[in-house]
């Protein structure tokens, strides 16, 4: 059973090694995890996804103004497809709604097949395009999605 918390300084050192994992080319460091999360709760919110008490995904997003930008959104590959990266987005976008944003940006690896469906099924529409922003030839793809009112 898949359950989900606040992402812990604990957490740190794991999520470094995933992030080596998954994405060599440019993985954040575990201090770009602690400053992050240093900024939580009032302008961040990070959370983790976990099974059998092992990190299987997380997420995070930052509020700048009435934009919350989502930071990340990893779910490891033997557990995609299974709700998880959907559970992440919406809960960050709730925590979001209620601190008043009114649009939601991010960057996503250009070619990213399973990430970029998912993102479009919740409202992300891509506004833009950065050459080389992971690493040389990986790009970025620029996802925005506006906050209706109610």
């Amino acid at each position: 059973m898949i359950t989900y918390r606040e992402m812990i300084a604990l957490d740190i050192p794991v999520l470094a090694g995933l992030e080596k994992e998954i994405y060599p080319e440019s993985p954040w460091s575990a201090a770009q995890f602690r400053e992050e999360l240093s900024g939580v709760p009032k302008t961040r919110k990070y959370l983790v996804a976990l099974e059998n008490q092992e990190i299987v995904g997380y997420g995070g997003a930052a509020l700048a103004g009435d934009v919350a930008d989502i930071h990340t959104l990893t779910v490891i590959p033997s557990y995609r497809r299974k709700g998880i990266g959907t559970q992440i987005l919406k809960e960050l976008e709730s925590w979001a709604i209620s601190k008043g944003i009114k649009d939601f940006m991010l960057e996503m690896r250009e070619g990213n097949l399973e990430a970029q469906p998912l993102y479009e099924k919740y409202g992300y529409q891509v506004i833009s395009r950065r050459d080389n922003y992971y690493a040389p030839e990986v790009h970025a793809l620029i996802m925005r999605k506006e906050v209706k009112d109610v």
